[in-house]
C-alpha cells in the first residue's frame, strides 16, 4: 500500500498469478470443509491486486498486509479473517461478507461497499509489528494509523456493531446503511452522505460530523457528546427530543418551528384552502417542508398535494385529516394519531412512524379524474413501521419495498397488489389481513408457513 494504511517500510509483496491464486482457493475450501489436503490461506503481504474473485470464499483466512487494490470481491466472504492492514482501495466489494473481521488499519478508499456486511467488524487504527531476524521486535511505522474509508459506496451496507473508533470516512455515502450501536468515537465523516441510514444507539463522541446530511436518518439513543456537527444537515433525521437542545447540536441545520397559535402557520394553512377550493386560482399551495410541527392538533385539516418533505409531526393529533397526494418522505411521525386519515397516494419514503396510529388509514392509490385507469400508488419505501397500528387500513398497491413492518398490527389491512420487496415483517399480526397479487420477495421474519399464506390470497 501506498500513503494511508500502508507501511512505510521496504516490505515485498510477491505477486500471485491467476493459478497460484486458485489453487490456495481450492486448498482453502478444504480446509473449511475440513476435507483431506485443506490448508488455511496465509497470504501475509501478498500482492493480489486487480484479480476476479468474486464469490470466493476466504473465510478464517490470515491476509495480514494483503494487497487487494482494484479487485473484483463482489459477493467474497470473509467471514472471521485476518485483514490486518489489508489494502481494498477501489476493490469491487458489493455484497461482500466481512462479518467479525479483524480490519484494523486497512484502507478501503473509494471502495464499492454497498449492501456488504460488516456486523462486529474490527475497523480501528493498527500499528503492524514483526519480529527481527534475531527475535527481536521491531514496528514498521504507518503513515497514517488510522483505517481509511474515506469516498467509499456503502449504500445499505451492515455495520451493526462495528467499531471504527477514529477511522477516516470522509465523504462517504451510507446511503441507508445500518450503523446500529457501532463505535464511531472520534471518527471523521465530514460531508458524509447518512441519508435514511438506522444509527440507533451508534456512539459518535468526538466525532467530526461537519457538513454531513442525515435526512431521513434514525439517531435515536445516539452518543453525540463531544461531537461536531457544525453545518450537518439534521432536517428530516430522528433525534431524541432530550438530544435537540444540546450544545452539540447548536451548530447544526435544524427544521424551523410552526405553531398553531402564530400567524404564519395558520396563515398558510388558510392559503392552502384557498387553493383547494378554488382548484389552484387563489391562495398557495402549501409548502410546510423542514419545518417542526410536532405535538399539536391537525385533526381534520385538508393538506391534499401539500409539501411537507423532512418535516416533524412527532407525537401530533392527524385524525381523519386528508394528506392525498402530499409530500412527507424522510419526515418524523412518530408517535402520530393518523386513524381514519386519507393518505392515498402520499409520499412517505423513509418516513419514521413508529408507535403512530394509522388504523383504518386510507394508503392505497389515489385516482386520477379524467384519467383513464391513471393512479398513483402510496409510496413507503423504507418507510419504518415497527409495532404500528395498521389494523383495516387499505394498503392496496402501496409500495411497501424495503419498509420495517416488524411487530406491527397488519390486522384485517388490504395489502392487494402492494410490492413487499425486501420488507421487515417479523412478529407482525397478519390476522385477516389480504395480500392478493402482492410481491412477497425477500420478505424476511416470517417462517414458511407463514410465507405460504401470503402468497396465497388472503390469510
Amino acid at each position: 500500500m501506498s500513503n494511508s494504511s500502508a507501511p512505510s517500510g521496504n516490505i515485498s509483496r510477491p505477486k500471485l498469478n491467476t493459478s497460484q491464486v486458485a489453487e490456495v482457493l481450492r486448498h482453502h475450501g478444504n480446509f473449511l470443509a475440513k476435507r483431506s489436503g485443506g490448508m488455511r490461506a496465509v497470504l501475509h503481504f501478498r500482492d493480489l491486486s486487480g484479480h476476479d474473485l468474486n464469490n470466493c470464499d476466504l473465510s478464517e483466512s490470515d491476509l495480514t498486509g494483503i494487497n487487494l487494490s482494484h479487485a473484483r470481491l463482489t459477493g467474497a466472504s470473509f467471514r472471521r479473517a485476518n485483514l490486518y492492514c489489508a489494502d481494498f482501495r477501489m476493490a469491487n466489494l458489493g455484497h461482500a461478507d466481512f462479518t467479525r473481521c479483524d480490519l484494523r488499519g486497512a484502507c478501503l478508499r473509494g471502495a464499492e461497499l454497498s449492501d456488504a456486511i460488516l456486523v462486529e467488524a474490527d475497523i480501528r487504527a493498527a500499528s503492524l509489528a514483526k519480529y527481527d531476524g534475531g527475535g527481536d521486535m521491531k514496528f514498521v511505522e504507518f503513515e497514517d494509523s488510522p483505517a481509511q474509508l474515506a469516498a467509499v459506496v456503502a449504500k445499505r451496507a451492515d455495520m451493526t456493531g462495528a467499531k471504527l473508533t477514529d477511522s477516516f470516512v470522509l465523504q462517504a455515502d451510507l446511503t441507508d446503511a445500518v450503523l446500529n450501536n457501532a463505535d464511531l468515537r472520534g471518527a471523521d465523516l465530514r460531508n458524509s452522505i447518512l441519508v435514511g441510514s438506522s444509527l440507533c444507539g451508534v456512539n459518535l463522541s468526538g466525532a467530526k460530523l461537519g457538513g454531513a446530511a442525515f435526512a431521513g436518518a434514525d439517531l435515536t439513543g445516539a452518543q453525540i457528546s463531544g461531537a461536531d456537527f457544525a453545518d450537518a444537515d439534521l432536517r428530516g433525521a430522528v433525534i431524541d427530543p432530550a438530544a435537540m437542545d444540546c450544545e452539540e447540536l447548536k451548530s447544526s441545520i435544524q427544521l424551523r418551528r410552526l405553531d398553531l397559535d402564530g400567524p404564519e402557520l395558520n396563515e398558510l394553512l388558510s392559503s392552502h384552502k384557498s387553493w383547494l377550493d378554488s382548484l389552484s386560482k387563489s391562495g398557495i399551495r402549501a409548502n410546510l417542508s423542514e419545518t417542526d410541527m410536532s405535538g399539536q392538533s391537525f385533526a381534520g385539516v385538508d393538506l391534499t398535494v401539500a409539501k411537507m418533505a423532512r418535516c416533524s409531526l412527532r407525537n401530533s393529533t392527524l385524525a381523519g385529516s386528508t394528506f392525498a397526494l402530499a409530500d412527507l418522505a424522510f419526515s418524523d411521525l412518530r408517535g402520530a394519531d393518523l386513524s381514519h386519515a386519507d393518505l392515498r397516494g402520499v409520499d412517505m419514503e423513509c418516513t419514521t412512524l413508529t408507535g403512530a396510529d394509522l388504523s383504518s388509514a386510507k394508503l392505497g392509490p389515489m385516482e386520477h379524474i379524467g384519467l383513464q385507469q391513471q393512479f398513483t400508488p402510496a409510496n413507503l419505501s423504507r418507510a419504518r413501521l415497527a409495532g404500528v397500528n395498521l389494523r383495516g387500513a387499505d394498503m392496496r398497491q402501496a409500495n411497501l419495498a424495503g419498509a420495517d413492518l416488524s411487530g406491527a398490527d397488519l390486522s384485517n389491512a388490504d395489502l392487494s397488489g402492494a410490492d413487499l420487496t425486501s420488507a421487515k415483517l417479523a412478529g407482525a399480526k397478519l390476522t385477516g389481513a389480504t395480500f392478493s397479487g402482492a410481491v412477497v420477495k425477500g420478505i424476511t421474519g416470517l417462517d414458511a408457513a407463514a410465507l405460504g399464506r401470503i402468497k396465497t390470497p388472503g390469510i
